[in-house]
C-alpha cells in the first residue's frame, strides 16, 4: 500500500495523557482497515519515529500516540503542526516467531488463545529486536516456551 501523507496538529485531551495526532478516516480509507488497531511506520517532518499503533477513534478519525520522549526530541509542543507520513507495515510474522509456532505445539496453542490485539503486540515486540537471537528469545518468552524444549 502507498504511504499516506498529511498535515496534523499535536493534541492532548488532558495533561496526564500522552500527546497524539489525529488522522482523518478519509486519509486512510484506501487501506480498508475496519475498526481495528493497525501498526504503521511513522515519519514526522522527515524524522522517522518508528512503528506505532494507528488506533481507531470513531468513523471520522484515527489517532497515533506520541510518547513524551519523542515529543521532547523533536520539540513537539501542543498545537505544533507537523507533516506526517504513515506507511502500513507487514503483518507477516518474524521468521523466528513463525519457526517457533511450527516446531512447538505448546507455543502454537498459546498463540491460538491470544486475541488479535495480543498477537499484534507479541509480533511487534519480537519484530522490534535487531538480532535474530534476540527475536528468538523474545518469541520463546512471550509464548512461555523454553528454548530447545519440545
Amino acid at each position: 500500500m502507498a504511504p499516506v501523507t498529511l498535515q496534523a496538529r499535536v493534541e492532548r485531551k488532558h495533561p496526564q495523557l500522552p500527546r497524539f495526532l489525529v488522522v482523518p478516516s478519509k486519509q486512510v480509507a484506501g487501506w480498508r482497515l475496519g475498526q481495528t488497531t493497525t501498526t504503521v511506520d511513522v515519519t514526522l517532518d522527515g524524522s522517522a519515529i518508528g512503528r506505532r499503533s494507528l488506533k481507531y477513534w470513531d468513523s471520522d478519525r484515527w489517532f497515533v500516540e506520541l510518547p513524551a520522549d519523542i515529543c521532547r526530541r523533536l520539540g513537539l509542543e501542543l498545537g505544533t503542526r507537523v507533516s506526517v507520513e504513515l506507511q502500513l507495515v507487514s503483518t507477516a510474522l518474524p521468521a523466528e516467531l513463525q519457526r517457533l509456532l511450527e516446531v512447538s505445539a505448546r507455543a502454537a496453542a498459546v498463540w491460538g488463545r491470544l486475541s488479535a490485539g495480543q498477537q499484534r503486540m507479541v509480533r511487534e515486540h519480537v519484530a522490534g529486536a535487531k538480532a535474530p537471537a534476540t527475536r528468538t528469545r523474545r518469541a520463546t518468552r512471550a509464548l512461555g516456551v523454553l528454548e530447545g524444549t519440545e
